[in-house]
This record gives C-alpha cells, sequence and structure tokens, in this order.
C-alpha cells in the first residue's frame, strides 16, 4: 500500500501508512529525498558509510530510484554500497541500473566493469552486454565489438560456493541471448537469428520453455525491427505470451520487459497508437527492468499522446522523460533537447 501511494505521488498517504508498521532506514531516504530534506539526507549517507548494513543502504537507493522515480536522488545511495567492502558486485550492479535510468551508459558501463572484478559470477558480464544492446542507448560500435567479446569469453559456471537455481540453469540460454542481441546491434542479422535458432532448440526444462522461446522472440523482433520491418516484428512476438514462472518473474532477462518494448516500436511503427499504449501504459510497472526502459517509455507515450490530442498526458510524459535524462551523456542530448521543444510549444499552446 505504502509503494503505491508513493508511485501515486501522495507523500503523505505514504507517511500515514508508514507509522503503522514503523519507518526503517530505506524509508527514511525515501522520504527525505521527497521533501527536499537535504540534512536528513546528509545524515542517511553518513550512516550508509558505516552503521547502515550494506542491505539497508542498498533498500535505499532501490526505494528512491524505483518508487520515487528519483535516480538522480538514489545515486549517492547506490554510490555508497558499492564502495563498502561486502557484496560489491551486486552493489556495483545497482548503480549501474541507477545511472542506465538516467542514460548516462558510460558511467554505468564502468559501474558494471567494477562488478565483474568483484565478482566470479558471470551475470554481470551477461547484463553488462544486455544493457549496451539496448538500441536507445546508442552504445558506440567498438564498444559493443568489445563487450560482445567479453560476452563470448565469459562461461556460464557459477562458483562452486554458488546453489544452483532456475535462475541460474538459464545461464547458457541468457549468454546466447545476450550475443543475439549484440549480433542485431551489430548489423549483423545472420549471426543473430542463429542464436535466436539456438534458443528455439535449447533442451531446458519443460516449465522453462516458453521463457527460452520468448527470449527467442525478442531476437528476432529486434532484427525484424532494424530491417524497417515491424509486421515481422509483431508476427515474431506472438510467441511472448507471459509464461513465466513465479520463480523467475522478478529476474532479469525472464521478466519480458524488453519484448514489450519492442512490440510498442512495432505497434507505433505501423501506426496502432492504440494498441500500443496500451502496451507501454501497462507493461512496465513492477517489472525487473522498469528503470532502464522508464525514460523512453514515457517518451514514447509523450508521442502518441500529443499526436492522439491528449495535451496534459503528453506534457506530463515528455517532463518525465527530461527530468530522468537531464543529465544523459552527450550523444543522447540531442533526444532531451528535442523532448523540451516539444513540451514548451504544448505548454505555450492556449488551452481549447
Amino acid at each position: 500500500m505504502m509503494h503505491l501511494a508513493v508511485r501515486e505521488d501522495d507523500i503523505p498517504r505514504a507517511e500515514s501508512l508508514v507509522v503503522r508498521v514503523g519507518k526503517d532506514y530505506a524509508d527514511s531516504a525515501m522520504f527525505a529525498a521527497a521533501h527536499g530534506d537535504s540534512a536528513m539526507t546528509a545524515s542517511l549517507l553518513a550512516e550508509a558509510r558505516g552503521s547502515a548494513s550494506v542491505g539497508e543502504v542498498a533498500n535505499a537507493a532501490w526505494q528512491v530510484g524505483d518508487w520515487l522515480d528519483r535516480p538522480d536522488a538514489a545515486e549517492q545511495f547506490a554510490r555508497a554500497a558499492a564502495v563498502r567492502p561486502e557484496r560489491p558486485g551486486r552493489a556495483n550492479m545497482l548503480l549501474a541500473l541507477n545511472l542506465i535510468a538516467q542514460g548516462r551508459w558510460t558511467a554505468a558501463d564502468s559501474a558494471m566493469v567494477a562488478a565483474e572484478r568483484t565478482s566470479p559470477d558471470p551475470w554481470p558480464r551477461l547484463a553488462r552486454g544486455l544493457a549496451a544492446s539496448l538500441p536507445f542507448l546508442a552504445v558506440p560500435r567498438a564498444e559493443l565489438v568489445a563487450i560482445r567479446a567479453d560476452v563470448v569469453a565469459a562461461g556460464t559456471d557459477l562458483p562452486t560456493t554458488a546453489a544452483s537455481t532456475p535462475r541460474s540453469e538459464l545461464l547458457p540460454q541468457v549468454r546466447i541471448y545476450t550475443l543475439g542481441l549484440l549480433d542485431s546491434r551489430l548489423g549483423q542479422p545472420d549471426a543473430a537469428l542463429r542464436s535466436a535458432a539456438q534458443l528455439e532448440a535449447s533442451q531446458v526444462a519443460t516449465d522453462n520453455l516458453p521463457v527460452v522461446r520468448a527470449l527467442a522472440a525478442a531476437v528476432r523482433a529486434d532484427v525484424a525491427l532494424a530491417a524497417h520491418r515491424p509486421a515481422d516484428a509483431v508476427g515474431a512476438l506472438d510467441a511472448v505470451r507471459g509464461s513465466v514462472p513465479l520463480d523467475l518473474s522478478g529476474a532479469s532477462p525472464f521478466g519480458e520487459d524488453y519484448a514489450r518494448f519492442l512490440r510498442g516500436e512495432a505497434l507505433m511503427a505501423l501506426g496502432n497508437d492504440a494498441e500500443a499504449v496500451r502496451w507501454l501504459e501497462n507493461g512496465f510497472d513492477g517489472t525487473p527492468d522498469n528503470m532502464a526502459f522508464r525514460a523512453q517509455v514515457s517518451l514514447r507515450l509523450g508521442d502518441i499522446y500529443e499526436r492522439m490530442g491528449e495535451r496534459q498526458k503528453a506534457i506530463d510524459s515528455y517532463a518525465r522523460f527530461t527530468r530522468l535524462w537531464k543529465h544523459c551523456d552527450g550523444r543522447l542530448q540531442q533526444g532531451v533537447q528535442d523532448a523540451r521543444a516539444q513540451l514548451a510549444r504544448l505548454t505555450g499552446e492556449p488551452r481549447t
């Protein structure tokens, strides 16, 4: 209930609800950010460097960044967690996700490289490849080539001390999926489609077959969109049915976020705004990778709402995008400037 109140920007209600159960460290950080309480934030950050547990600090970064929709304010907590000696791999990946939410690929990549160096787990390498493949981050080709080589070199064996989980059992398939998307981004569709075929031929547990087929479908849709064939992309995505086992539903990349994003892109390209808006409005709430997609989903919703004549919704969506990506990498700033121009035009128009 408190989460919902925060997401609805009803901070007084959220604070009244938390009184019933007690306010923890992460709640305190979230409300301090919501109220712009710099003194409380400074006090909490001092605790983040020592007395607060790294888990509490990570939770603060998540609640401020995800619940409050303030990745800029959450970054300082994520950085505090990342320099702690406990679980540096996980903390650096949290920092990277925060930076991706702000359109700051260069800084995010540094955090993911740090996670690779401090963890024997193969997940940071794969997550780095998946992040680099996101089309809206426009990662330079030379970096994509180097990251792909790193994924190729990555094994899929967990540390001997790690327990096998449903997520870890699909590591080989996630590696193939990552290579497929990187090949698509590099303009190598044949190689990407070979990865899709490998995924479709994978021998996995019956419950995981729909998950692996959905990953293959996302690769095929990505290739189709890159070739300006949106109808083929929609057709490929018919294999994505939301049939995700509960124990994988909260884990990236199994939550199908990228497939939903691609569907929205394809529907927009086909001029089917009515269906696209349903996917974009409802497909990224509480999903594993929602922070990575939030800004770009807002930008696309702004475009759709404007075409539909939903002026205030368009204003709100463009404003959210420009706020989230205000510090994005320089090569991505043109998109922010364009959205600001749209926003200025809409807010300057007389109401009808």
